[in-house]
């Protein structure tokens, strides 16, 4: 819809970043105050942000290599016979197609080890810390989602009946082709903010605390993101026989859901 904003005609900031900004600086403020509840100071939580930060850009970025990887064969010859003409253009063409994208498991799971690399690192407790982390990810996630709706990317399925969407002309993603599409951005934006709200009260209940919380995510966002997947348009995410790659990696996030809501980690 309305992938930039433009400051005075010098220079335009994609709202997919700002809109990720403001969730994350909501997310810092409010896990600041989560954070004494759980014996994690703010200092912890503000740095530890910055780990997480690192981590959801690296997990993102090396997952969406990974499924680039198989159709990377196809482009190949067209490459080899550019670098003939002009290398530097081919080199840039490839790494874009390579590196061009997010995927948000990848960042997700970068996320966490993001997290798990700082309380080792400052001897912080990490099941605590994960306790602030998971009610604040869907928050952050329904930014990202609006984000992508008005960058047009994410996009779901033809659909022409009630509450379908019509996308502007977008020179960077051709495939719009300017149809009504299904709203499944804005559908996912809405299921992670009304999660947000469940997790934020789940919190204040202390038996639930001790790793369940993140389990209870896992859950949910499996589930969600297997039934969204039927409705995304954009096949960029690359499949595994009749599953995309975002269905197979919820599917294998099932036991480790499972796991955590049995207070495993509380145990430990």
């Amino acid at each position: 819809m309305y992938p930039t904003v433009s400051f005075g005609g010098i220079f335009e900031i994609p709202l997919y970043g700002i809109m990720f900004l403001i969730g994350v600086v909501f997310a810092v403020l409010m896990g600041r105050r989560l954070g004494s509840e759980v014996d994690v100071s703010k200092e912890d939580v503000l740095y530890g942000t910055v780990y997480i930060l690192i981590g959801i850009l690296i997990g993102a970025k090396l997952v969406y290599l990974v499924t680039k990887l198989p159709s990377l064969f196809s482009v190949m010859p067209a490459v080899r016979a550019g670098f003939g003409k002009n290398g530097w253009a081919m080199l840039f063409y490839l790494l874009n197609y390579l590196f061009g994208g997010y995927v948000y498991y990848g960042g997700l799971i970068g996320a966490v080890i993001g997290v798990y690399w700082y309380c080792r690192q400052y001897n912080v407790k990490f099941v605590s810390f994960m306790d602030i982390f998971a009610p604040l990810i869907p928050f952050v996630h329904g930014m990202g989602r609006i984000g992508c709706f008005l960058a047009g990317c994410c996009y779901g399925i033809e659909y022409h009946g009630f509450g379908s969407v019509r996308f502007p002309e977008n020179k960077q993603i051709p495939a719009l082709d300017d149809v009504p599409r299904v709203p499944v951005q804005l559908m996912e934006a809405g299921l992670n903010f009304i999660f947000f709200g469940i997790m934020i009260y789940l919190f204040r209940k202390k038996e639930i605390r001790g790793g369940r919380l993140m389990g209870i995510y896992l859950l949910y966002y499996s589930l969600a993101r297997f039934v969204l997947e039927l409705l995304r348009g954009d096949k960029i995410r690359g499949s595994v026989g009749l599953f995309s790659t975002s269905q197979l990696i919820s599917v294998m996030l099932v036991p480790v859901g499972i796991v955590l809501v049995t207070g495993k980690l509380a145990k430990e």
